[in-house]
């Protein structure tokens, strides 16, 4: 059986950190698309296994972002990777999806999708597991994740 390859998108506008975090991911078998604001993002007519994205974008926030490609099926998970020191923002990004902290590098990044991957390509029992939320264990702490359909549900109310 041949696993398809994982599509990823990465929201950064910096374009060092952007080119950086691409050529990693790409090594590692991640076909990547890169969108440098909410705009470009949103522009994107494809759908991604996963998101990487930044907090703080020049039009806008990651975690707005996130919230409108997941309700649009766009996307079913986040990782904020970011330097951003808004306590508000930070917190919201934690309800959302993973969050990371740019300080930590690509590897906890790497880590998470590796493990992601590992739990998509598992045979699905009565209940899915993408339905629960989720722990990962990083080195700078424990982060939760919560699955689009959960946000979905909040979202109707």
């Amino acid at each position: 059986m041949q696993t398809s390859v994982q599509r990823l998108l990465v929201v950064e506008d910096d374009v060092t950190v952007a080119r950086a975090l691409s050529r990693t991911l790409a090594r590692r078998g991640f076909s990547v698309a890169i969108a440098r604001s909410c705009s470009a993002a949103r522009a994107l007519a494809q759908t991604f296994d996963f998101a990487v994205l930044d907090l703080d974008l020049p039009d806008g926030n990651g975690a707005d972002l996130a919230r409108e490609l997941m309700a649009a099926g766009r996307v079913p998970s986040v990782v904020f990777f970011t330097g951003s020191s808004d306590a508000t923002l930070l917190a919201r990004a934690r309800s959302i999806g993973v969050l990371i902290m740019k300080a930590s590098g690509t590897s906890e990044i790497l880590s998470f999708l590796a493990q992601e991957s590992a739990s998509a390509d598992a045979p699905q029992s009565g209940t899915s597991p993408s339905a629960k939320p989720r722990s990962y264990r990083a080195s700078s702490g424990t982060v939760s994740s919560v699955d689009s359909s959960s946000l979905r549900k909040s979202r109707a109310r």
